[in-house]
């Protein structure tokens, strides 16, 4: 079972108080169970997970804080890793607090628990994105096999062992009029290229990306919708420009993010490296690494107190939510996990912090929200969240 901890410290770390030695010693506990807790080892993973769920959801009720803490103005509420979940269930059975399913865990109602399972089995998305070659025609790229997939004027598409397109110019020069491509993941979809001067874009879900295949002239101009993610070849001589939608991004050779979706309400550029010249309109920003610009029609306001890896998330393929509203979180829910996503009644203001890795399946997203509280229905793809 691994070895026992003080229940005081764990309350204190699932309310996020510890200090960073009680952390420590609360993160070497966990790497000190055993796992998944033999009583339930017959059972299948999804049976497993409710199972584990339940116990949890106990296990919180039994070791909630005694008394009552002082009610601040905008409450937050915590969700736990599956790692959490497991070592809790683990000191709920160590403790022997309530042993229902200790005696016969398969007297459990496997209907309502494979019912329950099905109704919130929707997969994460993945790879996905559909390339739009210079003469209209479009391919399927998780479809297509891997090597060359097209030739365009002098250039070779190919889809590498990595799962990503590459633009190689061949021999000899060019004289045709340049081609443009553009690369599109949908809902569910990510993707990632490597453009004709070397240069990365990654797409996160329902983003687009229009360039040529070839960068000839002053400029390196591409075209983007969504959210994108680039890595710039510097080249002085020749500036690499974004655009989206009204907003015109001019960098030489840095690292930024650009989220411009349209139900997010601003466009959002954040820089990591290097420095980005941002115009909109009348207004323009020079920005430095670590800072943000959020683009509305009434101006461009900088952001210097950006979480980096709470930006970033998305392209090492995990949520993390940092005092985030349900609102947001259920687009990014929405956009990942392609479902329609609808509140019944006003949503709350109640700020959320958890981290959660995107090849998770939806049913263990919304079992962690459940332990905030939070209710929900899901009817096929409709997900409705209850306030």
């Amino acid at each position: 079972m691994g070895k026992s901890i003080p229940v005081s410290l764990l309350k204190k770390y699932l309310s996020g108080s510890c200090t960073p030695g009680e952390t420590a010693q609360v993160n070497q506990w966990f790497d000190s169970m055993d796992g998944v807790p033999e009583y339930i080892a017959g059972l299948s993973e999804e049976q497993r997970k409710l199972m584990e769920n339940r116990v949890f959801e106990r296990l919180l009720h039994h070791i909630d804080t005694e008394g009552q803490q002082n009610v601040k103005s905008l409450p937050k509420k915590t969700i736990y890793s599956w790692k959490i979940l497991v070592a809790a269930a683990s000191l709920f059975l160590f403790l022997s607090i309530v042993v229902v399913w200790m005696q016969d865990p398969l007297s459990l109602s496997s209907k309502k628990i494979l019912n329950s399972a099905q109704a919130v089995n929707i997969k994460p998305g993945g790879n996905k994105a559909v390339l739009t070659l210079g003469d209209g025609s479009s391919l399927i790229l998780t479809e297509a096999n891997l090597g060359t997939v097209a030739d365009q004027q002098n250039v070779s598409v190919v889809k590498t062992a990595e799962g990503e397109l590459s633009y190689k110019k061949g021999a000899g020069n060019n004289t045709s009029k340049i081609a443009y491509n553009t690369i599109a993941t949908p809902i569910g979809g990510k993707y990632s290229v490597i453009l004709p001067d070397g240069s990365k874009a990654w797409l996160n879900s329902k983003s687009s990306l229009r360039f040529p295949t070839s960068f000839t002239g002053p400029e390196r101009k591409v075209q983007m919708t969504g959210e994108v993610y680039f890595e710039v070849t510097k080249n002085q001589k020749q500036p690499f420009k974004v655009f989206s939608g009204g907003t015109e991004i001019s960098v030489l050779g840095t690292h930024f993010d650009v989220m411009d979706y349209k139900d997010e309400g601003r466009q959002k550029t954040t820089l990591l490296e290097g420095s980005i010249h941002l115009s909109s309109g009348k207004f323009a920003k020079l920005l430095k690494p670590g800072q943000q610009a959020s683009v509305t029609v009434s101006g461009i306001q900088v952001n210097d107190n950006i979480d980096l890896e709470e930006v970033m998330a998305w392209r090492n393929n995990l949520f993390i939510f940092k005092d985030m509203e349900i609102e947001e979180i259920a687009r990014q829910i929405s956009r990942w996990y392609d479902v329609q996503v609808v509140f019944k009644g006003t949503p709350s203001k109640v700020l959320y912090t958890g981290t959660i890795a995107k090849d998770a399946e939806l049913s263990e997203i919304l079992s962690m929200l459940q332990f905030t509280g939070l209710k929900y229905e899901l009817h096929n793809r409709l997900l409705t969240i209850i306030e």
